[in-house]
């Protein structure tokens, strides 16, 4: 499959876009070191009213001032996917980027990809899939997904419907793995009035222990391009006591928090053609323990494809709480290159 995706991405007529980026991050606690990496995108694109195909190859370049660490990582395939048939009745097939759920940073129904409430519109990484979509009505739909791995009891399947009621997308969402005896059903809402809303729901079944999560969230758009958001986020299967906090589970990557209650802000310039400089300051607050990441950036639009961003990652919080002790840092400040083409 994979060299025929590449036959028909150099045969057919190709969309070819990309970036490179370099990310220095100068950390400091009782010293100050620089870490951070270069990186590389490149995809290949091609689509027809009946067809398609898409390949991005990920090349990064990490470094490190403590350990003097310049390592060459492989390029990686972040994408790799070929989809048949018109957008009411379609099938993709391959490493694509899956998104589930509505809500902007914390999004209970999205079990494929971590959150990054530092940055949350991070380049995802891309999953083996396989995505069915029919289209029932005007509005109304089904996306069925299947994450197949070798043990056929660890594949992991889902059935979304969708539809729109009152100016309101509605979906119920069902999730299920055999192996881990976890099912997850779901709902989720996104409207608008004179403000944009949200909500996201989910509650899992688990072999030991079930539990629920929810997240609302509200946006609005102000004049001269000011934008403003707040979401709240709440995880039934974290805990409220900082001296149960379980750190190597962020470690490890399996869970993004560890706490209950959350709220993330954030208040900002839109991007668009006429303004060179958009600031934007974002905050997460863990409501349980009183810590707080308050995230101030600077985004300069140097030239027509070229952004630079300076900013900072300040953790505030007792010598217990979560964010003082997700990193073995104090605090991160970076200037960030990126150049599209």
């Amino acid at each position: 499959m994979q060299i025929y995706l590449v036959t028909l991405c150099l045969v057919a007529q190709l969309d070819i876009s990309g970036y490179v980026e370099t990310r220095p991050n100068l950390l400091w606690n009782d010293s100050i070191h620089v870490a951070g990496y270069s990186r590389g995108w490149l995809e290949l694109k091609t689509e027809g009213p009946d067809y398609g195909a898409q390949l991005a190859l990920d090349l990064l370049m990490p470094y490190d001032t403590i350990s003097f660490i310049y390592a060459t990582e492989k390029i990686n395939i972040s994408r790799l996917a070929l989809w048949l048939g018109p957008e009411n009745m379609r099938v993709i097939v391959g490493k694509q980027k899956l998104y589930w759920g509505v809500a902007r940073v914390f999004r209970p129904l999205d079990i494929f990809n971590p959150v990054n409430y530092f940055e949350p519109t991070y380049e995802r990484a891309g999953t083996n899939a396989i995505i069915g979509y029919l289209a029932l009505a005007r509005l109304t739909s089904v996306r069925g997904v299947y994450i197949p791995q070798y043990d056929v009891e660890k594949s992991i399947g889902g059935l979304r419907i969708g539809t729109n009621v009152l100016k309101n997308d509605i979906g119920l969402n069902f999730m299920h793995q055999v192996s881990e005896e976890k099912t997850i059903l779901g709902a989720e809402i996104a409207g608008e009035l004179e403000i944009g809303y949200w909500g996201e729901f989910s509650y899992t079944w688990e072999d030991t222990v079930d539990y629920n999560r929810f997240t609302l969230g509200a946006d609005y758009s102000f004049p001269f391009s000011l934008y403003a958001m707040v979401e709240y986020f709440f995880d039934g299967s974290g805990v409220s006591d900082p001296q149960y906090y379980d750190f190597t589970k962020i470690l490890q990557g399996e869970r993004s928090t560890l706490a209950r209650h959350y709220i993330y802000s954030a208040i900002g310039r839109l991007a668009n053609p006429f303004d060179v400089i958009r600031p934007t300051v974002s905050a997460l607050v863990n409501l349980d323990d009183r810590s707080v990441v308050i995230i101030p950036q600077v985004c300069v639009a140097l030239l027509e494809n070229t952004d630079i961003t300076v900013g900072l990652d300040y953790f505030v919080g007792s010598d217990e709480s979560e964010f003082t002790n997700i990193a073995p840092f104090d605090g991160a400040a970076y200037v960030w290159v990126k150049i599209y083409f």
